[in-house]
């Protein structure tokens, strides 16, 4: 007999999908977007449709499993639980107490965006005082360039880009990256809006844009600024906003007026009549919405780019609230008590603080060394940058390497001890999302498979098995779920969690407000923020660290950039594709000067590595731009993944990394025979 059951998607996406799944005698049949989901409405990407195949599928691991050869090697024998536990924590333990709390070292991100599983391991990690991980790797950049200019005011709900005469899509491939806010798009240009899309290449949005702007990688604040310093000189501006809602405009409008638009044109490869443009169009149209990618803050001027765009959107009123208005980076749709999932009171004096992109520099150089390392929601031999120091790291015979994993990824090959993992599917959890602004709870819809465990079950078990007795590992799932709950502010009136049926969508009551978001008192549009400093106080043109590297620049002549793609997310769904390398986009200009025909195998290098792609030749990135969509697995020990490429170096705010400013060279491959 089939089951209909709702759910809802975890992975690190702004979309948070409500599904349902289909479950025949144990096992999910498929899965398909949820009717009932006003976001969702009933369309799932390609990836989740697949994904039965992967819960099923037989790169799952089902049970404990120990190394017993070499690192790396994937060389593993099955144990009991039993024999896990004990292992694991006796050799835990002896880590801390020959070499302190502090030679642990946690790395997780959001593999799984589920508010409980994902921070897990929060309260053990304070309790052993390990090391602390700076979880920056994905928006810690865009984040903070938007607290900058916003403090805590939100995103505009993407509903409202219906009613947009003019929707630009800035630095995000949204038919891949937020699939759901492409039907808004929709329904604005069938009552005549247009569609501006700025990307450094022709990517699916960009193809089915009225307007391409081709901006450089990095160029982004450059543009904004530019297109402001027009607005600037025609008297463009919303003066009202301006005066009202916000503080410091007189002095970015001077720099503005001190600095050539051929300098704003210069950085951003943009020139002035496409600047001019849209400048109109801005002035014309006060119904814009502006849709914010995270992937253009992944760079070394990151956070100044979401500064200088915040800041042109302001000067231009859309702000303002009013229909088909607004801009859309993070939603910010709840705000809760963080404390009661990681409880920090647990730790005793304050650890060492590592940055999550520095990873390689951790295992390999860091003094005093770390000696162990617990993995869960993340695979960093694939997503962290400088991939060839990581792996340098992991095949320390002297590290102790745990990986609580659902398939073999290329970091669980190198672990001393893996151990399997439920999927959503699997367990319970509470979602939120970055995109919209809804909320709900999911249920299990079939039992865990195998011998797999919670990543909640997994540390309040190992807590336990250490010896620590405190209240929070002790707790229930649901104990720990409602103290947290209890503590979101934005839940409509009178809701609470008794109330709470599984399969609800919770709408936050910030979506419902309408009107200026700023006042005129402390809650201010900051066009200049005077609280920064180690950064200047308002937008304007940086030097990048990499890309404007003269030394670097001489060695290796081609700018790399590696967005998503829809076959991949992050690098969740690898093992689908073993063998791929995926490809790498090269200028016919560039690919007649090495060259290189479409389809021929080639090598992306530079000082930290190299990696093996396919070559398509194509004039959706322009002359000097390669183009490496997807972070696919390591297709053997020669071909790396793309993060082989990037630096460890952080961006100008929020501890960031630059994966998006990557100088290389590019070399072909003798033909496959």
């Amino acid at each position: 007999m089939k089951e209909y059951k709702k759910t809802i998607c975890p992975l690190d996406c702004p979309d948070t999908c409500g599904m349902i799944a289909t479950v025949e005698d144990g096992r999910v049949v498929s899965l398909q977007g949820d009717p009932d989901h006003p976001y969702t409405r009933g369309v799932i990407c390609r990836k989740m449709k697949g994904y039965p195949a992967r819960l099923h599928g037989p790169e799952r691991i089902q049970h404990p499993l120990i190394r017993v050869g070499v690192k790396g090697a994937a060389e593993f024998k099955r144990i009991s639980w039993s024999q896990a536990w004990d292992y694991l924590s006796s050799r835990l333990s002896k880590v801390i107490d020959t070499h302190g709390g502090e030679s642990v070292l946690p790395y997780c991100y959001a593999g799984n965006m589920g508010l409980i599983n994902r921070f897990a391991g929060f309260p053990l990690f304070h309790k052993i005082g390990a090391s602390r991980l700076e979880q920056t790797i994905c928006s810690a950049t865009a984040r903070a360039g938007w607290v900058n200019i916003c403090g805590g005011v939100g995103g505009t709900p993407p509903e409202r880009a219906e009613e947009a005469d003019l929707i630009v899509i800035w630095g995000m491939n949204v038919k891949v990256s937020n699939l759901h806010f492409w039907p808004y798009v929709v329904e604005a240009r069938k009552g005549g809006a247009r569609l501006v899309v700025i990307d450094p290449y022709r990517n699916d949005t960009a193809r089915s844009g009225d307007e391409h702007i081709w901006v450089r990688p990095g160029g982004d604040a450059a543009l904004a600024l530019g297109v402001l310093k027009l607005m600037v000189e025609h008297e463009w501006v919303d003066d009202e906003f301006i005066d009202r809602y916000s503080s410091g405009f007189g002095e970015l409008k001077a720099y503005l007026q001190e600095t050539r638009l051929g300098d704003f044109e210069d950085q951003s490869g943009v020139d002035r009549e496409a600047m001019e443009r849209l400048a109109c169009m801005f002035f014309e149209t006060p119904k814009t919405f502006i849709r914010v990618g995270v992937g253009l803050t992944r760079n070394s001027r990151g956070a100044m780019a979401i500064r200088a765009i915040g800041s042109l959107a302001a000067a231009c009123g859309f702000f303002n609230g009013g229909p088909g208005q607004g801009v859309l980076l993070f939603t910010k749709a709840f705000s809760g008590d963080s404390s009661k999932l990681t409880r920090e009171k647990l730790q005793v004096q304050s650890p060492r603080v590592i940055n999550m992109i520095h990873l390689g520099a951790a295992l390999t150089s860091l003094a005093p060394p770390v000696k162990a390392l617990l993995v869960y929601n993340s695979n960093p031999l694939c997503v962290a940058p400088d991939a060839s120091m990581v792996r340098k790291g992991l095949v320390r015979e002297d590290l102790f390497t745990v990986v609580h994993e659902q398939v073999m990824t290329p970091t669980a090959r190198f672990a001393d001890l893996v151990l399997p993992a439920t999927t959503f599917l699997e367990n319970r959890d509470l979602y939120t999302a970055y995109g919209h602004f809804y909320m709900g709870i999911a249920d299990p819809v079939i039992e865990p498979l195998g011998e797999s465990i919670s990543n909640f079950d997994f540390f309040q078990t190992l807590a336990q098995k250490m010896g620590y007795l405190d209240e929070p590992f002790t707790q229930s799932f649901d104990e720990r779920l409602q103290s947290y709950f209890d503590t979101l502010k934005e839940l409509p009136e009178g809701f609470s969690f008794e109330r709470y049926q599984p399969g609800d969508y919770v709408l936050s009551q910030k979506s419902t407000a309408t009107g200026q978001p700023f006042d005129t008192n402390g809650n201010r549009f900051r066009f200049v923020n005077e609280e920064l400093p180690e950064q200047s106080r308002y937008p304007l043109l940086a030097t990048a660290k990499e890309f404007d590297n003269p030394d670097l620049k001489a060695r290796f002549p081609y700018r790399l950039l590696t967005p998503p793609n829809d076959r991949l997310l992050n690098s969740t769904f690898g093992e689908r594709y073993t063998g791929d390398t995926g490809t790498v986009l090269i200028h016919p200009d560039d690919a007649g000067r090495r060259v290189i025909v479409d389809g021929a195998l080639v090598r992306l290098v530079n000082l930290r590595g190299a990696v093996i792609r396919r070559a398509r030749v194509s004039e959706d990135t322009p002359p000097g731009l390669l183009v490496a969509e997807g972070l696919y697995w390591p297709a053997d020990e020669q071909s790396g993944t793309i993060n082989e490429l990037t630096s460890q170096q952080c961006s100008d705010s929020g501890g960031g990394a630059i994966f998006h400013e990557a100088l290389v060279d590019i070399i072909p491959l003798p033909m496959d025979k």
